[in-house]
């Protein structure tokens, strides 16, 4: 960072004094922001990325000088630790990590309902979630690490270790909405939505919701922590569950608590005045979403002169994920975890200027119940999530194992927030493409982990059709939710024969997601393409992706004739799978005459030149197109 040329500000505030009311919703030529999300008090939203500053662990003496340069320019900072920077810190491995320091010009102070309508005002409404979302660690590995865990500590070379794992999936829908979604399951004090660039300068998320205090540097110099150790299932809601009684007298989790307890009072003493460090709560149970989980406070007064880099080395990373005695327990999560953890375990936070014995306040979280989201090819982003627990002498490894599925299920059991949908078309009782319907509900609930295996899902659209009036044609629309219930509503279709016209333009393209693959109730851009047919005499309109690859209409599939060979758009492109289209390719012979149908990927002039075309659809079979417009989607 360049030195400031302005006079510096005077300290004239603390705990980080506003800069404004309500910002509005991040624009897209500036999207890097974080928001510090205490469901109960306070929210920091920092916007308008100005700088940042890296510091390995070698130049961590270099923090606070590079803090005030930072606060003369007017600017606010956000303080981002990875756990393998505190293990360079402690001399445990190479310094190729380090922490950042991010700077932005403006931050506001918002309420957690502010908080709240700024998100909602940034959500565009489409579905977000989370699938396909498991361990890099089975069972059995866990059972034998903790077997190598309790062997370490009978042999004294530890009291205690906080092994964790790694979840990984995909998220479907903006990151944003995501959040949105966890935050309401699982309300926290110490939450954290940021968008901010990786060293690649891609978006990189990351959705917090941590429950733990690492520091808090208050107005009056007092630095506070707050480990959380002990944890249990909850069973109730209304604060009487008899299992954070349970918890609060365990044996076990007590002195787990107690060894951390004594483990960070040893932190804080290394920077406190002598006989300062206290413990004014002890065994606190509170209620995290889908867990209690018990904490106690430590408190401590800093000698004068103490800088902030004294404080972290002293202290960083936090005792509660790492275990006691701190550095040997380092060592052998190096050995035994699969991976680097990352920012998880790690911590986020910020310091700002304040007149106090420090010279600073501020607050920094531990990195738990945090995903982190990376863009990946083809839509969407990659999901990674740190869940862990303690081990002691005496922990039951499927317990803790168990424990590991508590902490996480408030991500594991999000359940879609979207409906899956069948459109049929029942003639006289009787539905021809049913083991088609059938087949695609039963692939798209599987992936989606509804609440409904083949044998419901068979029954249910057999019980559908079945309500159907035993003459005539009729439309059957049949709705499956996330809990495996259901609705259909049905009325009169009227076929015909006649070719229909379809829009065809080069610009309809419509960017790739995951939920174009599936029949759901949220299809918007689909809806607009039909719908925009409609407005001009025609049935359909023609999508193509960002590469200009045919996919699909708004609620048809398309089937080309080239040079005598029939062609339908590839699977793997971003397409719903429609049933008249796989009956089709399942028995081309019946449906076109041919003995195959190939799946290809197909441009804008492939599809001007086919020779014959025709759309295709579950409610009205194969439809000969005998007119293409050139007419682009609205923008």
């Amino acid at each position: 960072m360049v030195s400031p040329t302005k006079p510096p500000i005077g300290h004239e505030y603390c705990v980080g004094q506003a800069s404004g009311d309500i910002m509005p919703p991040m624009m897209p030529t500036c999207p890097h922001f974080a928001l510090l999300d205490d469901a109960n008090g306070a929210c920091r939203l920092f916007q308008q990325l100005r700088d940042c500053d890296h510091l390995p662990a070698a130049e961590l003496d270099r923090l606070d000088d590079v803090l005030h340069q930072g606060w003369q320019r007017g600017w606010h900072a956000l303080l981002w630790l990875p756990y393998e920077w505190g293990v360079a810190l402690h001399g445990l491995e190479p310094d190729h990590t380090a922490m950042t320091v991010y700077w932005f010009g403006q931050q506001s102070l918002l309420s957690p309902s502010q908080a709240e309508a700024w998100l909602a005002a940034a959500d565009d409404g489409a579905p977000a979630g989370i699938r396909h979302i498991g361990s890099d660690t089975d069972q059995a590995a866990y059972l034998a690490a903790v077997a190598q865990i309790q062997q370490a500590i009978a042999r004294g070379d530890v009291y205690q270790i906080n092994y964790t794992v790694r979840l990984q999936g995909e998220s479907h829908g903006r990151p944003l909405a995501l959040y949105r979604r966890l935050r309401a399951r699982q309300p926290v004090p110490y939450g954290v939505l940021a968008c901010l660039p990786d060293a690649g300068e891609l978006p990189v998320w990351t959705l917090g919701l941590s429950p733990e205090l690492f520091l808090q540097f208050d107005a009056d110099a007092t630095l506070r922590t707050r480990p959380m150790k002990g944890t249990a299932p909850r069973s109730g809601h209304d604060g009487q569950d008899a299992a954070a009684a349970a918890l609060r007298q365990d044996a076990k989790n007590r002195a787990e608590n107690v060894m951390i307890v004594d483990l960070l009072r040893n932190d804080l003493g290394r920077v406190a005045v002598t006989g300062s460090v206290r413990v004014p709560q002890a065994f606190e149970v509170s209620a995290y979403g889908s867990v209690w989980q018990m904490t106690s406070t430590v408190e401590a007064q800093p000698r004068p002169g103490t800088r902030l880099a004294d404080i972290l080395r002293a202290a960083f990373p936090c005792g509660s994920i790492t275990g006691a005695p701190k550095r040997m327990s380092m060592q052998l999560i190096r050995q035994l975890e699969n991976g680097p953890r990352g920012l998880y375990t790690g911590s986020i936070g910020y310091v700002a200027p304040c007149r106090n014995a420090l010279g600073f306040s501020g607050c920094l979280n531990v990195v738990i119940r945090t995903l982190q989201l990376t863009p990946q090819a083809g839509g969407g982003h990659r999901v990674c999530m740190g869940v862990g627990s303690g081990i002691v002498a005496d922990s039951d490894a499927r317990a803790e194992y168990r424990e590991c599925g508590w902490k996480s299920r408030f991500v594991t059991d999000l359940p879609p927030s979207f409906r899956l949908i069948e459109t049929m078309q029942v003639t006289d009782g009787r539905c021809a493409l049913l083991a088609h319907h059938i087949d695609r509900l039963c692939r798209s609930a599987a992936d989606w982990r509804f609440a409904a295996d083949e044998g419901d899902i068979r029954r249910l659209l057999q019980a559908a059709v079945a309500a159907v009036p035993a003459s005539g044609c009729w439309r059957l629309k049949v709705i499956l939710q996330a809990d495996g219930s259901w609705q259909a509503e049905h009325q009169p279709l009227a076929l015909s024969d006649a070719p229909v016209t379809v829009l065809l333009h080069p610009d309809s393209r419509i960017a790739t997601q995951v939920l174009q693959r599936y029949k759901t109730d949220y299809r918007p851009l689909h809806d607009l393409a039909w719908q925009t047919a409609v407005q001009h005499g025609a049935f359909d309109s023609l999508l193509f992706d960002e590469d200009g690859r045919l996919l699909e209409g708004g609620r048809s599939n398309v089937l080309l004739r080239i040079d005598g060979v029939w062609h339908t758009p590839a699977e793997h492109l971003s397409l719903l799978p429609g049933v008249m289209r796989s009956a089709v390719l399942a028995q081309p012979q019946r449906w076109l005459g041919c003995d195959a149908v190939r799946q290809s990927e197909l441009d804008y002039q492939q599809v001007q030149a086919a020779e014959q075309l025709l759309l295709c659809n579950a409610l009205r079979g194969l439809m000969p197109v005998a007119q293409r417009l050139a007419v682009a989607l609205p923008a």
